[in-house]
């Protein structure tokens, strides 16, 4: 009995394990496929999971003696009980908190550290980012759906430049130290030394430049880094990529950075001037991104949902979408479809990710693998509904 119970103890906790990952699968997919119809997206969220075993055993004798001729009958019986009560709490987030994060534009911190991770960096700025430097990417709108700006084919042959370069070793990415200024310079003398030590916890340093008694407040950070080798100086490809980014051409590293952690941006905007990207002449000595919100995700997301005729007929969905399905896409059906990886059904159709479509499950995956790092698990969540699990 104990080693039965066990067994049961480690397959249900995989079982379970797999039931909670797919239902998070599912939620994610049934949002954007709303988002598609226009319809509000709403997330719960998994707040615990417990389960009680128990296992019970039983021996017994008995046994008929007779009076007579006829032999005494003795018995034997044994009996086996086992019972399981799984409980799963879903919570409801905190709306102010959750729709924060997910209209709020994603950091270059929280694209890159995927980038990191072993996902394809340039796909990961593909998917995340609405801007690089003057290039810009396609962009949602709710009533004009998917945008395509003049620089959109000269983005994705910067990107397509990052990747060959990469393989070849003529650039890296990798991360390294950074410092943007984060006030004006203060001088010795009215400098309180105390706010040093207390600076250090938010990333604040006071340093000197040319002068030894003025100190300048920098703010320093370890962005995601596009490195040039020296091989490169002589590769056209790499000159290209330089071109379209309008990099400085004295220079071989170059941050990753978000608009508001720029430095020359910042200092640009506070005196009136004119943005880099809006300076032709400007060679800019980082890579600036303005980035896409979570929620600018899920709707461009949603363009690569294949909706029934039917339902644009009847005006329930807007028409159009995406012409290329190179990223994602997300198939209808009106039955249950036998081949899915991953299926909700929604509005009398079933939508689902072909098993067969490794693109598409990778791409759903770097999906799900961005809103977990922006948006996660909203804390202080409070449980609204508890499920027992059959």
């Amino acid at each position: 009995g104990c080693a039965m119970q066990t067994e049961i103890i480690q397959r249900r906790h995989w079982e379970l394990n797999d039931a909670i990952r797919s239902t998070h699968m599912e939620q994610l997919l049934l949002n954007v496929v709303r988002l598609r119809y226009d319809d509000t997206p709403y997330f719960l969220q998994v707040s615990s999971i417990s389960t009680q075993f128990s296992a019970q055993g039983s021996l017994g004798v008995n046994g008929t003696v007779s009076q007579g001729s006829a032999p005494n009958v003795l018995g034997l019986n044994t009996g086996i009980a086992y019972s399981e009560s799984p409980v799963v709490t879903w919570a409801l987030p905190d709306s102010r908190d959750f729709y924060g994060k997910l209209l709020a534009p994603m950091s270059a911190d929280q694209l890159t550290s995927l980038a990191m991770a072993g996902w394809q960096p340039t796909r990961v700025l593909r998917v995340g980012i609405k801007k690089m430097n003057r290039l810009r990417n396609k962009e949602f709108r709710v009533e004009e759906r998917i945008i395509t700006p003049p620089t959109f084919e000269k983005f994705v042959e910067a990107l397509d430049l990052m990747n060959g370069l990469a393989r070849e070793d003529l650039i890296e990415f990798g991360y390294g130290a950074k410092s943007s200024v984060a006030a004006g310079k203060i001088p010795l003398d009215r400098l309180d030394t105390r706010a040093i030590p207390d600076g250090l916890q938010y990333g604040l340093q006071f340093m000197t430049r040319d002068d030894p008694t003025v100190f300048e407040p920098l703010k320093l950070s370890k962005p995601l880094f596009l490195r040039f080798s020296k091989k490169s100086d002589a590769d056209p490809r790499a000159q290209r990529l330089r071109e379209l980014l309008s990099l400085n051409p004295q220079k071989y590293a170059f941050g990753i950075i978000d608009l508001g952690n720029s430095g020359v941006e910042q200092l640009r905007s506070e005196s009136g001037g004119l943005s880099q990207a809006f300076d032709p002449d400007a060679e800019m000595a980082e890579i600036v991104l303005n980035n896409r919100s979570m929620m600018e995700v899920l709707r461009f997301a949603s363009a690569y949902v294949r909706v029934p005729e039917q339902h644009i007929a009847s005006g329930s969905v807007r028409g159009g979408g995406l012409v290329d399905q190179e990223w994602l896409t997300i198939l209808s059906s009106p039955s249950d479809p036998d081949d899915a990886w991953l299926k909700v059904n929604y509005r009398g159709h079933w939508f689902y990710i072909s098993g067969t479509d490794l693109q598409s499950r990778s791409s759903f995956g770097l999906l799900d693998a961005l809103f977990e790092s922006v948006v996660g698990n909203v804390p202080g969540a409070k449980p609204l509904l508890t499920l027992p699990v059959r």
